[in-house]
């Protein structure tokens, strides 16, 4: 069986201003036919659209915190879902404090949704919490150290049964009903031998998985959430050189995000959130390949697929 399409799209790299023709965070995440969003920072429509992503497909926005710059947009996009004449039900998934936000916005404008709006606060203690579960698919939530109540997410495959070996039924000569057999039975008498079912099939597909982690301290508790992440997506909004700054804001330098991503075991570490101080962002990149090579700059338009090396 074929994994599923699994792929990252960044809409936005910039921090709290969008200059250098950057924009506000937002991540579209796709797993099989299930589209998300991370976050929704203003102009974000003008992205999806820009990119030609498929928004009517959108079953649920995540949202880290409210800080304008990773939910500004919103509002907007719900209400274009209306206005495009959505009927099915979205989710939200965010901290505490986005339903008041939310009614308040909406409200605000006099503007009803024609479909159903779920919204789902989570408050992450020291334990990681699953926000999210269809057949193949898992969301957990975690909570991030930002100031205001922050949550991190991790998109994850859900471990996958054991595969049949084509190659292997073959050589063997297995009938259809044969096989039908030691799948139901567990086991097959064959030419004087027993065939279990792990002698016909291959271990399960590694999960595959994508962490985010904006906006946030240096915590080196997120090593737990973020362990062995096929794809790692932190902060990295100042060079060390502002690390006094980085302290102030609540925010990572780029060589702290290479430092957890390290720990963690990662394959591979996107960095974004850029401060606006930076118009070229490649000494983060270079700063945060120093301490992890397999680094990679956020680039608002590129579609980067999560897969095992």
């Amino acid at each position: 069986m074929s994994k599923a399409v699994f792929s990252v799209t960044v809409l936005g790299t910039a921090s709290a201003m969008p200059l250098h023709g950057r924009h506000h965070a937002a991540h579209w995440v796709q797993h099989g036919a299930q589209h998300f969003l991370i976050d929704c920072g203003e102009a974000t429509q003008y992205q999806i659209l820009r990119y030609d992503l498929p928004w009517h497909r959108l079953s649920a926005v995540c949202v880290s915190h409210l800080h304008a710059d990773h939910v500004g947009g919103l509002p907007g996009l719900l209400t274009t879902l209306h206005l495009q004449g959505r009927a099915r039900p979205i989710y939200v998934l965010g901290p505490l404090g986005l339903k008041a936000y939310l009614e308040a916005t909406l409200m605000g404008a006099y503007q009803l949704l024609r479909y159903p709006l779920y919204v789902i606060e989570v408050w992450p203690g020291k334990e990681a919490t699953c926000l999210w579960e269809t057949s193949g698919l898992r969301i957990w939530g975690f909570a991030l150290q930002h100031g205001v109540p922050t949550v991190g997410f991790r998109f994850e495959d859900k471990q996958t049964e054991r595969r049949v070996d084509r190659a292997r039924v073959q050589s063997l000569g297995l009938s259809g009903a044969e096989l039908a057999q030691i799948r139901e039975k567990g086991t097959l008498d064959w030419k004087g031998a027993c065939l279990t079912w792990d002698d016909i099939t291959l271990p399960p597909l590694p999960p595959r998985s994508y962490a985010y982690c904006s906006d946030t301290v240096y915590d080196l508790r997120l090593v737990e959430y973020v362990k062995g992440a096929t794809m790692l997506y932190h902060e990295a909004t100042f060079l060390s050189s502002q690390q006094q700054r980085a302290r102030q804001t609540l925010h990572a330098t780029a060589q702290e995000a290479a430092r957890i991503a390290k720990a963690a075991g990662v394959q591979t570490l996107l960095i974004g959130h850029f401060s606006a101080r930076y118009k070229d962002p490649s000494p983060l990149l270079r700063e945060a390949q120093a301490t992890f090579p397999a680094t990679l700059l956020a680039e608002e338009g590129k579609t980067y697929i999560i897969e095992h090396a």
